[in-house]
């Protein structure tokens, strides 16, 4: 009985909708499948005026109107009004039910109410105050009036700043709080994360005192407040008393955000110092990005729209092409500065094409974008801090020229020499030995005349390696010549054991390199003297070290020397094998 009444009352409602008798989807306010769309079920009509009243709308005969869209885009020019007129069904009000459009960016939403002496009406949207609206939220939320006994009828007036797609739904307010909980939680990792980014660079900055880290300190501050306004949590909780800027703010905001990421750019890939008049001209963009987000404030829709669009096209445009051109010229950090900004480049497209009335609102047009920023900002965060580390080094490098080699980054002969003083003092002093060693590569000449010079380089930098992993922390490692090594190895070392370290020595330096040419294989020889029992003094051991290597015969296969302990006036060894 009570399905007949019903369905014979959905039938009364079609005929009174204004919207003809063709089949429709029945609006069910059904708890179970929530949210509920409104899908075809209303009826809209553009007013091309923008000046219709309510009593003028609900004038209009079924041949003016065409029912909603279940997806799709209305089509809207600068002051032209959308109206939609549609009905709920009698339904069960055991709670309330609120009508949403999940779009922070409408101008206004306008709905009436019919009620026994007239109609009501409730506002919402970027040109009233959040603090007015009749549920402050992200995006407009309106209750509605629904009843278990009467069907209720709604006339929604709409004002957007080019076109529609907004999907209009139906939620409980159960619904709508496990909801709202759901988002406040994703909007607090969101935001804390990107607030930890901005913290993070802006420390960086006194820390590292690297300027660029407070201008991307500074861009990843504009573009937080920048999504805030895109997802309302800005107009709800930052300006929620100022219609005017939170009208403004998802057009100033976007451009203002490009000012600091040209400049960003431009020092991190060191444009200055590669192209005076490139620098100066992301400066100019940087200065004509303040200019743009100024004129989106002052001007009106459609221009500021159009002024943003060009703004963060023109400026995108140049920072990728700012990029390229330092990766072409040799800077290595710019290919992975491009491959951090790719998510927010394929992201672009999306908004700028609902924009453009190109596509509806869907999840990528209105959160791809800050999916591609969650990305983006800390592997920029990442890439300061390992371009920070390497200008540290090159630094470090810089200041310490006289004293390393700059092919391996081992200290040279003078350190070397310096430091065996020392060694052999503190020896003398802690009554130990310890140890001095010296490498030679007897067939250096021949390698670089069968596999050429960058072959041999890369084999001396690999033997550097492997020798500075073979010892401990507080021992040396240099590069005494061409082809010679030295090892400084701080004591108490047995007086028995030189053999064995040349034996470990050897053993590490005969190990096949990895991606070689096939035949490329060194010969070194060993020599290994204790201090201070083979000499008191530098120029004393490097001597007697230098006569072992020296005095074997070409044709020799031993390949350990030991220094004798017994004073002498020649240097005498025990080869080893």
């Amino acid at each position: 009985m009570y399905s007949a009444l019903r369905a014979a009352m959905v039938v009364v409602l079609l005929l009174l909708a204004g919207g003809g008798a063709g089949a429709r989807t029945v609006l069910d306010l059904d708890a179970a499948r929530q949210p509920v769309a409104l899908a075809d079920w209303g009826d809209y009509w553009v007013d091309t005026t923008g000046s219709a009243t309510l009593q003028q709308v609900l004038r209009l005969g079924a041949d003016a109107q065409r029912p909603t869209l279940a997806r799709g885009i209305y089509p809207l020019k600068p002051g032209q009004v959308l109206w939609i007129r549609f009905s709920v069904p009698a339904a069960p009000d055991a709670e309330r039910w609120y009508l949403k459009l999940p779009n922070a960016g409408l101008d206004r939403v306008t709905l009436y109410t019919r009620q026994e002496r007239g109609w009501s009406q409730q506002s919402a949207g970027d040109r009233v105050a959040v603090a007015d609206w009749p549920l402050p939220h992200l995006y407009p939320i309106l209750p509605l009036a629904v009843s278990a006994a009467d069907a209720s009828y709604y006339a929604l007036r709409i004002e957007a700043s080019n076109s529609f797609s907004t999907p209009l739904q139906f939620v409980s307010e159960s619904h709508l709080s496990a909801e709202q909980q759901r988002i406040s939680l994703l909007h607090g990792i969101y935001f804390g994360l990107l607030a930890m980014v901005v913290i993070f660079g802006w420390v960086s900055a006194l820390v590292m005192r690297d300027i660029a880290y407070f201008w991307f300190g500074l861009f990843a501050l504009l573009v937080m407040a920048t999504v805030a306004s895109w997802v309302g949590v800005a107009g709800l909780h930052l300006w929620p008393n100022d219609p005017v800027w939170n009208d403004a703010a998802e057009y100033v905001l976007p451009v203002l955000s490009l000012a600091p990421l040209v400049v960003f750019v431009a020092l991190t890939v060191s444009l200055r110092a590669r192209s005076a008049w490139a620098f100066g001209l992301f400066c100019a963009l940087a200065v004509s990005a303040l200019a743009a987000a100024a004129a989106a404030g002052v001007l009106g829709s459609p221009r500021r729209l159009e002024v943003s669009l060009a703004a963060i096209g023109t400026l995108s445009l140049a920072s990728v092409a700012g990029m390229a051109w330092s990766w072409y010229h040799g800077d290595r950090f710019a290919r992975w500065l491009l491959l951090a900004f790719s998510p927010m480049v394929a992201a672009l497209p999306f908004p700028v094409a609902r924009s453009m009335e190109w596509l509806p609102l869907g999840f990528l047009t209105q959160h791809g974008m800050q999916l591609a920023l969650a990305v983006t900002l800390p592997a920029l965060f990442f890439l300061l801090i390992l371009r920070s580390q390497e200008r540290r080094d090159y630094r470090r490098r810089l200041t310490q020229l006289d004293q390393v080699d700059p092919l391996t980054g081992l200290v040279n002969d003078d350190v070397f020499a310096h430091r065996l003083r020392t060694l052999i003092e503190r020896s003398a002093r802690f009554d130990h030995q310890s140890a001095v060693v010296l490498v030679d590569f007897t067939n250096m000449h021949r390698l670089r005349e069968e596999f050429g010079r960058k072959a041999v380089l890369e084999v001396l930098l690999r033997l550097g390696g492997r020798l500075t992993s073979l010892v401990r922390d507080v021992d040396t490692v240099a590069r005494l010549g061409d082809a010679r090594f030295g090892i400084l190895i701080e004591g108490p070392v047995p007086t028995d054991r030189g053999a064995a370290l040349g034996s470990k020595v050897l053993a590490r330096l005969i190990m096949p390199f990895s991606r070689m040419p096939q035949g490329l294989a060194v010969r070194p020889k060993v020599a290994v003297a204790l201090v201070p029992a083979h000499g008191e003094t530098p120029d004393e051991v490097i001597e007697r070290l230098d006569g072992l290597l020296k005095g074997a015969p070409p044709d020799n296969r031993k390949t350990i020397f030991v220094v004798d302990s017994m004073p002498a006036a020649l240097p005498s060894s025990e080869p080893m094998t």
